[in-house]
């Protein structure tokens, strides 16, 4: 029956709740800086750490110079684990407009770069574009006063015979990408408006009434927009480009520093932890062992009034459970207030907190307590099997 020893652990750490009190409050000395510092590693530099990795840009392999990649070149990329995002490009450096106007703000913008898209461009977090549809940086958005809705007039120029020559097209805005993503002026089109655009400033057949008139695709394209599916499949998408003569640099020259950071950042807080929880360990079970020592004469007696040894070496257990328990419970009351504190003083972006501790955390917690607890128990246990029946006659 195991009420009995769990009853009897209880009272003793009552009874004894000095020691108790003292014990745990040694384990909130110890867990409650590891928990603020995994705190501000799941928050200010989990999150600094996180925006690095799931930039899009930083997955970005960049094409050096100009080649000619055809229809297969590209199908044999989509298809691939590793690719997540590609699509073709009329040149080695952005096409560019000559202008892009806003009607309704009458302000117009030069020289602003054009950037092929298409559906999965990871950049972009809406709808795709389409012929005669745009997203605009954030950057663009404010030079032109533009916005999701609004109609801008592309402007592209050519000299024929020295004679200026204009094409107009007016592109609907479906959305703007935000700053963080792209913070230069640029419109993302579709690749047939981009071919309109070369087509208009290459070939003399195509008039300002008819460049846009939809044309075949060329047999190869010069360039590509290329994402890596994550930073870890930069190297092997490299690689892999490489090997069929395409020359290409990935736009983070960091990124394996930055899976590099962290894990070593992981690597650096588990083995603090364990080192600080191995202490912790240590101390307990020599604890716990100097209880068994102080209450030989009762474990004795629960021996001669044949209490089951199965029954007696579950009070350790029992008590060692319930302070570990308690500490850690006590532990996050006490560091809560701590962790509103650090995130009221420092403040940071909105949605996002410079300590942040999940519930997975403190559940994690709790389940290393418990499973430190009942290691540590291990040598007390030990110590209660040998407690000889006839010990309390001896100190009687």
């Amino acid at each position: 029956m195991m009420r009995i020893p769990v009853t009897l652990a209880l009272r003793e750490l009552r009874h004894d709740w000095q020691a108790a009190l003292c014990f745990i409050a040694a384990l909130a000395g110890v867990l409650g800086p590891l928990l603020i510092v995994l705190a501000l590693k799941n928050g200010v530099i989990g999150t600094m750490v996180g925006r690095l990795i799931e930039d899009p840009s930083n997955r970005e392999i960049l094409a050096i110079g100009a080649g000619a990649h055809d229809a297969a070149f590209f199908a044999a990329l989509g298809v691939r684990q590793d690719v997540g995002f590609v699509v073709p490009a009329t040149r080695s450096i952005n096409t560019s407009a000559n202008a892009v106007r806003n009607e309704a703000s009458r302000k117009l913008e030069r020289a602003v770069p054009l950037i092929p898209s298409a559906a999965g461009d990871p950049l972009i977090s809406g709808a795709p574009v389409a012929p005669g549809q745009v997203w605009i940086s954030d950057a663009l958005a404010q030079d032109l006063s533009a916005g999701a809705g609004d109609t801008l007039d592309m402007i592209i120029g050519r000299e024929v015979d020295g004679q200026r020559e204009n094409a107009r097209r007016d592109l609907q805005v479906i959305g703007v990408v935000p700053a963080e993503i792209w913070p230069r002026a640029a419109v993302f089109l579709s690749v047939p408006d981009l071919l309109a655009v070369e087509r208009f400033r290459d070939d003399l057949s195509a008039t300002p009434a008819n460049w846009t008139e939809p044309v075949a695709e060329p047999e190869s394209y010069a360039s590509f927009r290329l994402y890596a599916r994550s930073l870890d499949d930069i190297g092997n998408l490299a690689a892999h480009l490489s090997d069929l003569g395409v020359q290409s640099r990935p736009r983070a020259e960091n990124a394996a520093l930055l899976l590099s950071f962290r894990r070593n950042l992981n690597i650096l807080f588990t083995a603090i932890a364990a080192l600080a929880m191995f202490g912790f360990w240590a101390a307990m079970s020599a604890n716990l062992r100097g209880m068994v020592e102080r209450q030989r004469v009762i474990f004795s007696l629960y021996s001669m009034l044949t209490m089951p040894d199965r029954q007696r070496c579950l009070i350790p257990v029992v008590q060692s459970l319930a302070l570990v328990l308690v500490g850690v419970m006590a532990t996050v009351i006490l560091i809560l207030p701590f962790l509103v504190a650090i995130n009221a003083v420092f403040d940071s972006v909105p949605g996002e907190s410079v300590a942040r501790l999940y519930a997975g955390d403190i559940l994690a917690t709790l389940v290393l307590g418990a499973v430190t607890a009942v290691t540590a128990a291990v040598w007390a246990v030990v110590a209660v099997r040998n407690v000889d029946p006839q010990e309390v006659l001896t100190h009687a």
